[in-house]
């Protein structure tokens, strides 16, 4: 007979939500079990290159709950990585070079007229971008950001998984499932064991408006691919460029570039096109790194988000014992560990969550 195990909660997916949550709800004395059809960060929170930006956009606003965001993810960086001899980031900060006119005139009136904490955000004027970088291409300047992080999430987020295992969650990956609904738990049945958890939380990334429960959110699906270059020059800048894209440096002989952008797509999986796009676009931005550079890989994922570009957090409006954490769209690695401490908050001591983020903006 398999073995059966009782937790409070199944989490559905081991990106940065469902390990934001997991560790959050553990963190309050609850058990947990995290679940994934795939790997540890096999969609794409895995991505080889994040960033903790804390300006969004082409114009560079300011993003929602910036401080609290950013507290808590360079945190829970911070203590991850003190558990790993692993280099998975990098407090690199993050250039954003100006390419337009228009560009510029907004990206500088951001700076000087949203409430950014002092020393977060500066405005460059173009002879103080040239002295940076001559290289680099910039119309009327471009903002620096010296709290900009770069990431790599995958790694990061293997790291936080074995660092929770630690702190007793159960990790169940690579595994087909299929969810029972009784009147007091969920059982989900494996070759080796019977699982049951009182609430499950849904945090499958771009799968979740496909599933059910979630069908009424709409959610809108992005991909995003980055590929990596091989040139001796890539060790000719240590922060990473935000414009038009992203690149950032990974080694004196080796960087990636990349971008979020495809709204229409028929696969998931990095091609030719991808790489071909980035190149022309991010050559734009630094036409000299490309000069020399070799492609060696490509990496592609693909995003939910939601119109106003903030996650959906909440229960299901006909089942309070079901939770949803998904959306993140491409500020998941600024967004998650707070996100996960609202939702924890949310479940366990019935704290409303922001009207920005939660569900019930749709349902209203």
């Amino acid at each position: 007979m398999p073995n059966s195990t009782h937790f409070d909660f199944f989490v559905l997916g081991a990106g940065l939500a469902g390990l934001s949550i997991s560790g959050k709800l553990l963190q309050k004395g609850a058990s947990v079990c995290l679940i994934d059809t795939g790997d540890i960060a096999s969609g794409a929170s895995g991505t080889p290159l994040g960033l903790v930006n804390p300006a969004t956009g082409r114009f560079g606003t300011k993003t929602w709950r910036a401080e609290e965001c950013y507290s808590g993810i360079s945190s829970d960086l911070e203590k991850v990585q003190e558990q790993t001899p692993v280099k998975f980031y990098k407090k690199t900060g993050i250039l954003r070079p100006s390419q337009d006119k228009k560009m510029a005139s907004r990206m500088k009136d951001n700076t000087q007229q949203q409430d950014w904490p002092e020393g977060w955000c500066t405005w460059l004027n173009k002879d103080e971008i040239r002295s940076i970088n001559p290289e680099l291409n910039c119309v009327d300047g471009g903002m620096w950001l010296p709290k900009g992080l770069t990431v790599d999430s995958g790694l990061y987020l293997k790291s936080k998984a074995d660092l929770l295992k630690d702190k007793g969650l159960k990790v169940c990956t690579n595994m087909q499932y299929e969810i029972e609904t009784s009147q007091s738990s969920f059982t989900i049945s494996t070759q080796n064991e019977v699982l049951q958890a009182k609430w499950i939380i849904y945090a499958t990334g771009d799968k979740t408006g496909e599933l059910e429960p979630w069908r009424f959110l709409p959610f809108n699906l992005i991909k995003g691919q980055l590929a990596i270059f091989d040139t001796p020059k890539a060790g000719d800048f240590d922060y990473s460029i935000s414009a038009l894209g992203y690149i950032a440096s990974i080694s004196k002989t080796r960087f990636i570039a990349g971008s979020t952008y495809e709204h229409d797509f028929d696969h998931g999986k990095p091609d030719d096109e991808g790489a071909e796009y980035l190149i022309k676009r991010l050559n734009k931005v630094y036409p000299a790194l490309f000069e020399e550079a070799t492609l060696v890989d490509q990496w592609a994922g693909v995003r939910a988000s939601s119109p106003n570009r903030k996650p959906f957090l909440g229960s299901h409006p006909e089942n309070e014992d079901i939770f949803v954490f998904a959306g993140l769209g491409s500020k998941g690695l600024m967004y998650s560990d707070y996100l996960g401490s609202l939702l924890a908050d949310y479940i366990t001591d019935e704290i409303k969550l922001p009207k920005e983020i939660s569900i019930s903006r749709h349902l209203s």
